[in-house]
């Protein structure tokens, strides 16, 4: 069964670059490389450099057959031809996982964004909904002369449902797919629960999936654009020969694995890393604040590999170490190993 997390922010928060260095710290720590699956309008343009190095094996999901696709791939298949465009010439073939040792999710909230269009497009009827039948309305076109006809349909509350239960399927399915590490990304959302309350979290169609994601996956990391101003000289508008001071703006990341506030209102983004309880501290150490800043360089990576030396290091000589103070106490040290010698018998 597969490790996993999530990443989500706004956009430009580095998570398609967090891909890369994931695919990276799969290929350092296992020797294999990275599927990647992508739904998202703007691509992995970021991870070009380790797709032509031969690191990742992209494909991208068109919205031609999403739905028995998505569920193919989240089982561990992948199109023998990724070029090939037409639904009806795509072969599924199981993934060597002697080769591949991680599988990047790129855009839980372009997947769930396409099949709700999916569903409205097609007219797709997924829980009978009464109201359904309302919402559908046609309009007419010409096109290269001939009348066409062009149906159009509203979103229903089935629809957010399924919706929400095919991405949840698609995340256990990977989950537990036979690889080392299975990642997902997803922009960020504010939205209200039950109760009213705002929450935020990775965005996905309907409110309960926003607010639920996080639990479905082991870390859980928000990335946290910040605005800093620099000053730098350009040419003066009213004079090309003369240079003036013209302030521009900047985006620093800070990508958390700890709870924290929205700088704006207060209200807390959830985020988690996998390590155990009692290595947070530890981890909090090497990453004060409980976030690392992410470059085009570094950063998913490295936080990978400090949770991988917490987690083989001091949290299993502490559990091994309390073991064999509770196997003292009960006897069951090593010399509670050696055969004890029958009692002889009692002469009547």
């Amino acid at each position: 069964m597969a490790r996993s997390g999530i990443i989500y922010g706004d956009s430009g928060s580095y998570k398609t670059t967090a891909v890369k260095h994931f695919a990276r710290y799969i290929y350092e720590t296992t020797g294999k490389r990275t599927k990647l699956l992508s739904m998202d309008g703007g691509g992995w343009e970021p991870c070009a450099p380790e797709v032509t190095a031969g690191v990742i094996d992209p494909y991208r999901c068109t919205m031609v057959n999403p739905l028995p696709m998505l569920r193919k791939l989240s089982q561990g298949y992948w199109p023998e031809d990724p070029t090939q465009t037409a639904a009806e010439k795509l072969n599924m073939i199981p993934i060597n996982w002697n080769e591949f040792g991680g599988i990047a999710i790129e855009g839980l909230t372009s997947i769930s964004n396409a099949l709700m269009r999916l569903c409205q497009d097609k007219a797709i009827v997924v829980g009978g909904e009464k109201e359904f039948n309302l919402s559908k309305f046609s309009q007419r076109v010409i096109v290269e002369g001939v009348l066409a006809t062009e149906d159009f349909a509203s979103a229903t509350r089935g629809h957010y449902k399924f919706v929400q239960d095919q991405v949840y399927s698609l995340i256990m399915n990977c989950n537990g797919l036979p690889c080392d590490y299975a990642l997902y990304t997803a922009l960020e959302s504010r939205t209200e629960d039950d109760d009213r309350s705002t929450v935020y979290g990775p965005q996905i169609v309907g409110k309960k999936a926003t607010n639920q994601a996080s639990s479905w996956v082991g870390d859980c990391i928000h990335s946290q654009g910040y605005a800093v101003e620099r000053i730098v000289k350009t040419p003066d508008p009213a004079d090309p020969s003369k240079m003036i001071e013209t302030p521009i703006i900047d985006t620093v990341v800070r990508s958390y694995f700890k709870k924290h506030p929205d700088p704006a209102t207060g209200l807390m983004f959830p985020a988690k890393p996998r390590v155990t309880p009692e290595m947070t501290g530890e981890l909090e150490k090497i990453y004060p604040g409980g976030y690392y800043t992410p470059t085009t360089e570094h950063g998913f990576d490295r936080y990978m590999h400090a949770v991988d030396k917490l987690q083989s290091g001091k949290a299993v000589d502490s559990v091994r170490a309390w073991r064999e103070a509770v196997d003292a106490k009960h006897g069951r040290g090593a010399s509670a190993q050696k055969p004890r010698l029958p009692e002889p018998e009692k002469k009547g």
